[in-house]
């Protein structure tokens, strides 16, 4: 290796100059690039439009960065009903590139991209890539789901890095061990629950993968997971274990990611504004203070992502990193709030019953909440995934039900039913939905 790219592959930072730019810089950065994106989103898209005049603002009332503050919010239903091209803002020929969300409450949403929007989304994941400690002659296997999923932004970050990739996907899970340990991957991406699952299966194999594999960095996301999930993925993979967010109507993946000091995700953030606002008043909450985050796309040719609500709970902070990066960071998701689910009054996450379960050794990486209406009472029931369930005695599950239900109380204030399963009996999500399934039932039939 030559002693420049030795030199370039050892600086800390992939941009510097944008990185550890000084925070009122970056701040008028961003308010250069909002008023900017907000005029173009005027002009080029009626449906934008309509929303503002609406809300009774034009693009030259943005004049400092609380006037943020009077454009509209963007909620999911308005890109439904701007379905397929009401918030486009520039040409079908100008795009060179598709992807969707998944449609699971609706129409998928079209996610639009130039080519300078793909610079843009390679570059934040080069970003990312550097900042997790991945340099040329690094391997990065990407287990996300390919196709109209935008993780192959991932893809595009690691090789605009020099990384190379394996894209390998999901599903075929015996390939994707015999990969990993054959081609000498020393990084994977994918979510947490599918991590740990790959685990378990090459376990299955006799295949140890922190002792049979040059596996080292991990970068997790599409789904919440406690930060006692780190030690976990570190122990089953082998690999130092970073948080890694994104949206499909941001492209994804390159939004957010954790630096070494591991204290919140740093938000690439001469490229997105992010707010932090109480879900009920929609007014900011203080700095590291629990919220809302509502997300702006300042460099976005192809679609107005102006106040987007994300529906994540989160925190955000602009308080000094000692990585050097200036760019503030999020918190862990700790839920949404609309998926947030009362039960006799009680606000419950699934986080929350993640956090309790990961305590026990027994679990078996998966659960699922039901929440049932008997008797016109809300009822509870938390099924676990459990390592060794035929192992073990009646009375011993039923002292681990009882246990996880206490655990479950004291954590939520709600005691649960517990049911036990056989690990991977229980419905996995492995495309980035998430991996916990909540219902809620009515069921008035007598008990």
């Amino acid at each position: 290796m030559s002693a420049s790219r030795a030199a370039a592959q050892d600086r800390p930072y992939f941009d510097a100059a944008h990185e550890t730019l000084e925070p009122g810089a970056l701040r008028a950065l961003q308010l250069e690039r909002l008023r900017r994106v907000v005029a173009r989103a005027y002009e080029r898209s009626a449906a934008y439009r309509d929303l503002c005049r609406a809300a009774d603002v034009a693009p030259g009332d943005i004049a400092t960065p609380d006037d943020l503050r009077r454009l509209p919010l963007l909620e999911k239903a308005a890109l439904r009903d701007a379905y397929p091209a009401g918030l486009r803002t520039c040409g079908l020929d100008e795009i060179i590139e598709v992807h969707s969300t998944s449609g699971t409450t609706g129409k998928p949403t079209p996610i639009w991209a130039t080519r300078g929007d793909m610079d843009a989304w390679a570059e934040r994941n080069a970003r990312t890539m550097w900042m997790v400690g991945l340099r040329p002659g690094d391997l990065l296997q990407n287990c996300f789901g390919y196709g109209l999923p935008t993780s192959i932004g991932l893809q595009y970050g690691a090789q605009h890095a020099g990384i190379g990739v394996v894209p390998a996907g999901i599903g075929r899970h015996e390939l994707l061990i015999d990969l990993i340990v054959d081609l000498g991957v020393t990084a994977v991406c994918t979510t947490p629950s599918y991590g740990l699952f790959l685990a378990d299966k090459a376990l299955e194999r006799g295949i140890d993968l922190p002792r049979d594999s040059r596996l080292r960095v991990g970068i997790f996301g599409a789904e919440p997971w406690p930060e006692s999930g780190r030690e976990r993925l570190a122990a089953a993979l082998g690999v130092d274990a970073f948080n890694e967010y994104g949206m499909g109507e941001f492209l994804g993946p390159g939004m957010a990611a954790e630096c070494p000091v591991k204290r919140g995700m740093h938000v690439w953030s001469d490229h997105l504004l992010v707010e932090c606002v109480d879900p009920e008043t929609l007014e900011p909450v203080g700095d590291g203070e629990r919220g809302e985050l509502v997300w702006t796309s300042l460099t976005s040719e192809s679609m107005a992502m102006i106040r987007y609500r994300s529906r994540d709970i989160s925190s955000l902070t602009w308080e000094p990193c000692p990585c050097g990066r200036t760019h503030p960071r999020i918190g862990r998701i700790t839920g949404r709030s609309d998926d947030a689910l009362s039960i006799g009054g009680l606000i419950v996450f699934p986080s929350q019953i993640e956090e309790v379960l990961v305590r026990f050794d027994e679990f078996a990486n998966n659960f699922c909440m039901v929440v049932e209406l008997v008797d016109n009472l809300d009822r509870l029931t938390v099924q676990v995934e459990v390592r060794d369930l035929a192992g073990l005695t009646e009375e011993a599950r039923e002292t681990l039900a009882g246990r996880i239900a206490a655990g479950v109380k004291t954590a939520v204030g709600v005691t649960p039913r517990v049911e036990l399963f056989d690990p991977f009996a229980l419905p996995r999500m492995t495309s980035g939905q998430g991996k916990t399934a909540c219902h809620r039932v009515d069921d008035r039939r007598p008990r």
